[in-house]
């Protein structure tokens, strides 16, 4: 199996771990807990698993940081953690989720054209193509017939805008570094976590508190902690690989996987067949995903 295709699967199994997170958020607002502690707590589970691995394995001079280093993993921690998470979890509070999906899956568009410019790496016709069939099986499969954006929240577009911002700029700073070998995936997944865990914590103390926490009883804290383990810690180490192998709109379309493994799951978990909506929406995006996973090359 050559780089590449290691990239690929390695992105995929990401998006696995991304999709199975959907319904545990449900399970655990639901039980009144906020999600923007969900996140938090996500965050400073990566720095305190992670943490003492990388000083026994590389040594305390991994966390001695130059400024370039530290102004890149605070950059990589706001738009993992902080933009991508809290700008698509604020904009539910003022759009439907249908509308918050739809906004929030055109990252792979804007990932496209951001690899032009950032990475200078040129997305084929198919990446291209697939990008626009993702939005559209997304619409397909989430809000089919129904109306949409209609008077729709300016507050909500800016947060869901927020977070398009946030995937499409991780995974373009992350692959223009890794791809120099500038820094290596855990030491990067480290230091992203632990600075956005940081700014969750000082923006939400003062403005939300913490008294939603009192809701969690031991089941709610391991579904937690599950969540932590496969959404964060797995699901970004895969990832940050990937991105030595593939370019960051490959690796974009290919985690829109997520959103069929969600679907896939809640309809297991909840003992009833998912509609005929969304078996049309999850195949227009499972065909996105094998047009972006075709290189040029093999095309011909």
């Amino acid at each position: 199996m050559n780089n590449y295709w290691r990239g690929v699967i390695m992105t995929l199994i990401a998006a696995v771990c991304w999709g199975i997170m959907s319904p545990i958020a449900k399970v655990l607002a639901n039980a009144g807990v906020s999600l923007m502690s969900v996140m938090a707590f996500r965050a400073f589970f990566v720095v305190f698993t992670l943490g003492p691995y990388i000083y026994f394995k590389k040594g305390s001079d991994v966390f001695k940081l130059d400024r370039n280093m530290l102004y890149f993993y605070l950059i990589s921690g706001i738009l993992s953690v902080v933009f991508t998470g809290g700008g698509f979890l604020m904009s539910l509070n003022y759009l439907s989720v249908a509308e918050a999906l739809i906004i929030h899956y055109t990252f792979p568009l804007v990932t496209l054209l951001g690899s032009l410019y950032i990475t200078h790496e040129k997305p084929s016709l198919l990446q291209v193509v697939s990008g626009f069939l993702i939005v559209a099986g997304v619409y397909l499969g989430m809000v089919g017939g129904e109306k949409t954006f209609s008077g729709i929240s300016i507050p909500g577009l800016m947060w869901g805008s927020l977070g398009v911002i946030g995937m499409s700029g991780q995974a373009l700073v992350a692959r223009r570094v890794c791809k120099g070998q500038k820094t290596d995936q855990l030491t990067l997944l480290f230091f992203a976590h632990l600075f956005g865990g940081i700014i969750i914590v000082a923006g939400k103390s003062p403005i939300a508190g913490w008294g939603d926490t009192t809701n969690l009883n031991l089941l709610l804290f391991g579904l937690m902690a599950f969540q932590s383990l496969c959404g964060s810690l797995l699901a970004y180490g895969f990832f940050y690989t990937a991105l030595k192998y593939v370019p960051a709109a490959t690796a974009s379309l290919l985690c829109t996987l997520e959103i069929v493994v969600a679907v896939g799951l809640t309809s297991l978990l909840l003992a009833q067949s998912p509609s005929m909506q969304e078996v049309l929406g999850c195949g227009v995006i499972i065909v996105a995903i094998i047009f972006a996973a075709a290189r040029p090359s093999e095309l011909e």
